[in-house]
């Protein structure tokens, strides 16, 4: 979400939390004013829609900072406090980089009673201090967690590797909780690094950003894991989660129509989602592209694109147009 207000320039990136809550700004509001608020406004739309929702507990600057075991966990129960008052659905523990805060943060969640979603922002490299995927999903899962996964930090292709790792070591110890992927919306490196590494992140991710149709792909391949909550963080936009939409217990979105009884997502195209409608278009070259058999395997036009800099990009484009067409300047 705080990715679309700054495409849309509510908020600066750097913060990671809106504006609304950065005191030395001159916000007047509390934390939890705010956080009441925004649970009221969410619990309006759930009742609305017959849909659940949830409120998270993130990394701590009382962790970050070497507060003891307890002090975590009366930072998150202070957290807590006002979110449950408001009664969310459940509990979502999510942008935590060390295995050890996720321990403590489910703690502090199970004591509300609501059940409780743990995503650690980690790929195959594990977490910050080289704790495994594997470790993490047991850890998460002995800790009291519901469902257990990822979050964040890789994109798809490298969340389904870190997942199907998680679900292996969880089944080596017959540990049965469900499992959640939230990747972000960009291609990131086999190699496991996260996109905070990428030179690109996180101002000029356009490049990289997945189409739609990678969304598509991502909700069948991570269904056929075995993973029943489906969805997308940061760069992640409407489109694409129309395309993988989730919902407690059921995958939901228009790649998985068929297997959620034929339900399809509020907003789904009523033309399909791999391109219905364009046989419709003007041009016969458009209409041609109907169809998972193109859409899903339509390669980036690497021409176009390239390998150069902004700065390079641009650097040359009149020398080009000389080259290119006969110019009287």
């Amino acid at each position: 979400m705080i990715c679309e207000m700054e495409k849309r320039c509510y908020v600066q990136t750097g913060f990671w939390t809106p504006e609304s809550l950065m005191q030395e700004l001159g916000i007047k509001q509390s934390v939890e004013e705010v956080n009441r608020a925004a649970c009221r406004l969410c619990r309006e739309v759930a009742e609305e829609k017959g849909l659940l929702f949830t409120a998270s507990l993130t990394a701590t600057p009382v962790f970050e900072k070497g507060g003891s075991r307890q002090e975590v966990v009366d930072s998150y129960r202070q957290q807590l406090k006002p979110i449950v008052e408001e009664r969310v659905d459940f509990i979502m523990c999510e942008w935590l980089f060390d295995i050890r805060e996720m321990e403590l943060a489910i703690g502090a969640a199970r004591e509300t009673g609501l059940p409780v979603v743990a995503c650690m922002t980690i790929g195959p490299l594990g977490d910050r201090c080289g704790v495994s995927p594997e470790q993490c999903a047991l850890r998460m899962a002995r800790a009291g967690a519901d469902v257990v996964g990822t979050n964040c930090a890789v994109g798809p292709r490298v969340c389904l590797q870190t997942l199907h790792r998680m679900r292996l070591a969880l089944q080596r110890e017959g540990l049965q909780p469900f499992l959640i992927g939230q990747p972000i919306g960009l291609r990131t490196p086999d190699d496991g690094r996260t996109m905070i590494g990428r030179p690109y992140w996180p101002l000029a991710c356009e490049p990289v950003t997945i189409t739609r149709f990678e969304a598509n792909l991502f909700a069948r391949e991570a269904y056929e894991e075995g993973i029943r909550y489906i969805g997308g963080c940061c760069h992640f936009r409407s489109y694409h989660i129309r395309q993988v939409r989730w919902r407690y217990h059921k995958a939901m979105a228009e790649e998985l129509a068929k297997e959620r009884g034929g339900r399809k997502p509020e907003a789904a195209s009523r033309l399909g989602c791999w391109g219905g409608g364009l046989d419709r278009f003007s041009e016969p070259e458009v209409q041609s592209r109907v169809g998972r058999q193109h859409w899903a395997h339509v390669a980036p036009d690497l021409h176009t694109l390239g390998d150069q800099s902004p700065a390079q990009h641009f650097a040359d484009w009149k020398s080009a147009l000389k080259r290119s067409v006969s110019v009287d300047y």
